[in-house]
């Protein structure tokens, strides 16, 4: 075997470690029997031969540890590296080898590209990073290879490893050298629609003549659309084909730019026939590679060959399991609904598949086969399909999810007109037969529930509101006894058995929502009665929902204000917080062992809540108070003794005064005094009801807090036997194999690493709020007026407001200076300490009637939610202008 360099037929050049990844690819390709330009690939024994020299590989490990967004040092060190490599050439050895390959192929020009061992993989693509270079003549070939080589080493492709966290000294690079070919079309198929994710779906650019005006964007190419199942072509758009490249002629070879003529700009690339069998082709290596695919393909002599083929890597990815049959399924993401769309570890996936799935028996129809909880990416989504399949669920199912998901609920319903063949209408009776069904199913488990409500909500509205200290001893205790599950058992094994196994959604929604869910039924009643009663009079109805010390948010947070006026009274406390001390350092100061007891006693509260709550690995504020600390810092440095309070006294007096102006109205006329009763009772009812609307959160905690310190401290007894490297490694396992591992004393045979780059490249996609089957992400554009650069979202909390922006990603690292609108990727409660500093609010997800909008209105801060991609198009210092009731975020500092 040659060492340098070897052809592509060779069977050795499959392995992608001597030939890189579009080396391995391309082997693979030929050995299949696909038509490939034949070639030979210079082996990355070649680049070690060339950089395996203490100057060059002192120079490579210097790129280690840069920050990514360092532009100037990547620059400057990669030139180095580049440099070294250039100025090395090629060994003799590599020279001859590679002539002698070059004899083989006789051909007249040839492409020369670069084939790194870390591109072209399922994990990271490197597209465009490393050098190709075409119609390369035979005295330029070493040249180019040379340069290949040292293209390991652009600033592009050491940025992009530093951002995927691949080390600079564990890549090489091989180089692809083919026989040059000059196609009538040449373009790039996808086999799965990049725009969209639909795997159904091939999209296909096409160009005359070579394929890199298509790779490099230099004109706007023909796009095809293709239905892989059944050929038929979905839409044809003809591109602005200014030009075509051409291979040149004569012995140093080039490229050469033609101008087309217009007849021919005009004209397709590609007939139907030629797009089908384009995408058959692409079908068959998708099945030979394994991933969808991005293939490099050429048009010559009227047949396809393939150039190159690379794993399509931005793709979300599918539903897990997929579906029984090939039905169309529609699932809705459980972390926007719940306005916490981050990825979660493997571990906490298994927590919520296992949650949610519990209970849900009992509504399956007998011959079911489908599960309603699935992941993808590592997020939690909910399968729609089943209510979509009766008319009048179909129907009403987009307006509710409109309330915590706005775009979700858009995609839907123009899902729903673009796909009606997917769900059928049934006629009246069979839908009529399949809500009956559910509901004789369902009627055990519900039944009791419902009436519950029903009956307690009617006492709400005749008697009035409950007590609200009386309704939060009894969820504290509720929440106490779910807790207590988890914790009973005598062994380690049997808490976290109890902790997968001990509860799930229908335990906690039949023992809170018959306790609290009247009281927030009554309340809605109550508003919408208020609504029509006193028509026009929205800005009093949402003014009489503010200003309570009972609501849970509301006591968060004014609690963590009076630590902040605690600390104020104690001038070294107040010094030793203003310097960043921790909660140890500040005990030992003067007063700061009554500041420790005052914030325990916070702690005994709410220190089982935590930021990203949903995300069970994340620790609670119990486990780490420094989240509270920089909150009360930030207090402490931006606001007034008792400024928090006085908030609060203004709140509640502009409640009383929207109360009685909404009385004053409604007295009018004959039925006046009766109207002005009933809007009085309708007041006392909506505010007695909307105060309770985060207390099953805070009931809940307690088991999430449980589940966390119990696999917790599971990592920490496997990871002290040698089990496990680190203790927080027991979120990247799965649940069978963490029960197995403490209950049979099983090896953990997984690699865990590999699970966390995973779950770390799942985590830099952003998650659809809608996926399909078919690996849809449904999207709508809204038209909003605005000035260049303005994003669009859902208005969730009335008011402009203008000012500097701060985008923070970890409130447990990061914290808000007074008067900053803050922008984050969502909110829960375990972000609400930031709320007392904030401006304005910009939310990526979350919808009306989420944590975030909810507080943002009980505090009046214009708020934005749902606005995609806020965290990465706003950077902090810039100031906004946040529009709450159009919903927009406009940038006021750019040209």
């Amino acid at each position: 075997m040659n060492q340098f360099a070897l052809p592509l037929e060779d069977e050795a050049a499959t392995d992608l470690a001597s030939t890189g990844g579009k080396g391995a690819a391309l082997a693979r390709l030929v050995a299949a029997g696909f038509a490939v330009p034949p070639g030979v690939c210079v082996t990355t024994a070649a680049y070690r031969a060339v950089a395996d020299t203490p100057a060059i590989r002192t120079a490579i490990e210097s790129l280690e540890g840069l920050d990514p967004g360092d532009a100037e040092a990547i620059a400057e060190r990669s030139a180095a590296v580049r440099s070294r490599i250039e100025r090395r050439g090629l060994p003799a050895a590599v020279r001859r080898d590679v002539a002698d390959a070059l004899d083989a192929l006789d051909a007249g020009t040839y492409a020369v590209r670069s084939s790194a061992t870390a591109e072209d993989l399922p994990t990271a693509s490197f597209a465009g990073q490393h050098e190709t270079f075409l119609g390369v003549g035979g005295r330029e070939v070493l040249d180019r290879i040379r340069e290949c080589l040292s293209s390991l080493f652009t600033e592009r492709a050491v940025a992009y490893r530093l951002r995927n966290g691949v080390p600079h000294s564990e890549v090489a690079m091989a180089v692809v050298v083919q026989a040059m070919v000059d196609p009538e079309a040449a373009g790039v198929l996808f086999t799965a629609d990049p725009a969209s994710g639909n795997r159904c779906v091939a999209s296909i650019d096409a160009n005359f003549g070579l394929g890199d005006t298509v790779v490099a964007g230099t004109v706007s190419p023909d796009n095809a659309r293709v239905d892989r199942r059944t050929g038929e072509v979905l839409a044809y758009e003809i591109g602005e084909k200014s030009h075509a490249l051409r291979s040149g002629a004569g012995e140093r070879g080039g490229t050469e730019t033609v101008e087309l003529p217009s007849g021919r700009r005009e004209s397709r690339v590609l007939s139907d026939a030629q797009l089908r069998a384009l995408v058959d082709l692409g079908g068959r290596v998708e099945d030979l590679l394994g991933d969808p695919q991005d293939v490099e393909w050429a048009l010559a002599d009227g047949e396809f060959v393939l150039l190159q083929s690379r794993p399509i890597t931005s793709l979300f990815p599918l539903p897990s399991p997929p579906p029984a049959d090939d039905r169309l399924r529609v699932y809705l993401s459980f972390g926007h609904a719940q306005a916490m769309p981050e990825a979660l570890p493997p571990l906490v996936v298994d927590f919520w598949r296992g949650f949610m799935e519990g209970g849900a028996d009992a509504l399956r129809a007998d011959d079911a086969r489908w599960r309603w909880v699935v992941e993808a990416g590592d997020r939690i989504y909910l399968d729609l399909t089943p209510p979509l399949r009766v008319g009048p669920l179909r129907r009403a199912l987009p307006g509710r999810i409109a309330a915590v998901n706005e775009p979700a609920s858009d995609a839907l319903r123009d899902l729903l007109a673009r796909r009606r063949d997917a769900f059928p209408d049934r006629g009246r009776s069979t839908d009529a037969l399949a809500v009956a069904g559910a509901v004789r199913r369902g009627l055990p488990v519900l039944g009791a529930v419902v009436s519950r409500i029903l009956a307690r909500s009617v006492r709400d509205l005749a008697i009035g509101p409950p007590d609200p200290e009386r309704e939060r001893a009894w969820i504290e205790a509720w929440g106490e006894r779910l807790a207590a599950r988890v914790r009973d058992p005598d062994t380690p094994a049997g808490r976290v058995r109890a902790a997968f196994e001990g509860t799930d959604l229908s335990t906690v929604l039949t023992g809170a929502l018959p306790r609290i869910g009247p009281h927030l039924v009554t309340s809605l009643v109550a508003e919408r009665g208020l609504v029509r009663l006193v028509p026009d009079a929205r800005a009093e109805v949402d003014a009489i929902g503010k200003g309570f010390e009972a609501e849970l948010v509301t006591r968060m947070n004014q609690r963590l204000g009076d630590l902040a006026d605690l600390a104020r009274e104690r001038p070294d406390v107040r010094d030793a917080l203003r310097r960043g001390a921790s909660l140890p350092e500040i005990e030992e100061v003067e007063g700061g062992e009554a500041f420790a007891v005052a914030l325990d006693e916070y702690l005994d509260e709410f220190g089982h809540r935590t930021s990203g709550e949903i995300d069970l690995s994340r620790p609670r504020w119990r486990d780490d108070p420094a989240t509270l600390l920089r909150t009360i810092r930030g207090n402490l440095a931006r606001s007034d003794r008792g400024a928090h309070r006085e908030h609060l006294r203004r709140l509640e007096r502009d409640a009383e005064e929207a109360a009685a102006r909404l009385e004053a109205r409604a007295d009018r006329g004959v039925l006046g005094p009766i109207r002005r009763r009933v809007v009085r009772r309708s007041i006392r009812a909506y505010r007695g009801g909307i105060q309770l609307r985060e207390y099953p959160k805070q009931g809940v905690a307690h088991l999430f807090a449980a589940v966390h310190e119990e696999v917790s401290d599971a990592g920490e007894a496997l990871a002290a036997d040698g089990r496990l490297d680190r203790p927080d490694d027991v979120w990247y396992l799965r649940r069978d194999e963490l029960l197995d591992a403490l209950e049979r004393n099983a090896p953990i045979d997984a690699d865990l690493d590999a699970r966390r780059r995973t779950h770390d490249r799942y985590a830099s996609m952003n998650a659809p709020p809608l996926l399909t089957s078919e690996g849809e992400a449904p999207t709508v554009t809204g038209d909003v007026e605005g000035s260049e650069g303005t994003l669009t979202g859902t208005p969730v909390s009335a008011g402009v407001v203008e000012g500097p922006a701060r985008v923070i990603r970890d409130p447990a690292r990061e914290t808000l200076e007074r008067g900053e609108i803050l922008v984050a990727p969502s909110t829960d409660p375990g972000w609400t300490p930031l709320f007392l500093n904030a401006a304005g609010l910009v939310m990526e997800a979350g919808g009306r009637m989420t944590h975030g909008a909810l507080v943002a209105r009980e505090y009046g801060l214009p708020a934005v939610a749902a606005v995609a991609g806020a965290t990465a198009t706003i950077r902090t210092g810039e100031r906004v202008r946040i529009d709450g009731t159009r919903g927009t975020v406009e940038p006021l500092d750019r040209d």
